[in-house]
Order: structure tokens, then sequence, then C-alpha cells
């Protein structure tokens, strides 16, 4: 596995989730509510999709971080 992969995988997740996160609060109008009648033109559902992609990059660099690699401690 190259070796700039898994660091990719941890930082590239942790901001696509973050950057998904900021654009979800905005869109949804949780900061400031959306004034009466005014559609949500944006597509909800990707940002979910993206954010949900986001964690899942961020969780398996974290894991691949983690693990051993192979051959060390083995005989």
């Amino acid at each position: 596995m190259p070796s700039w992969l898994v660091p990719l995988l941890q930082w590239g997740g942790c901001a696509l989730a973050i950057v998904t996160a900021a654009a979800l609060i905005y869109v949804l109008g949780i900061m400031e509510p959306a004034a009466e009648g005014e559609p949500v033109t944006a597509p909800v559902s990707v940002y979910w999709v993206l954010l949900v992609i986001g964690i899942g990059a961020a969780v398996v660099g974290i894991v691949l971080a983690r693990r051993k690699p192979a051959g060390v401690g083995q005989r």
C-alpha cells in the first residue's frame, strides 16, 4: 500500500466531513432560519452522502494507521 494513502484517507476524510457538515448546517438553516416560503435549492441528499463518505474515509484511515505493518513482530 502506498505510504501517502493512509494520511490522505485520514485527513481528506476529516476535511470532507467538516466541510460537508458546515454546508449542511448552512443549507438546513440551523444557524439562521430561512425566510418563510424560501425554497431550499441545494440537493440536501448529496450533502448527506458526502458526509457519510467523509466519515467513512476518516475511519478507514485511522484504522489503517493503527494497524501494524506486515512482518513487524513476526518470526
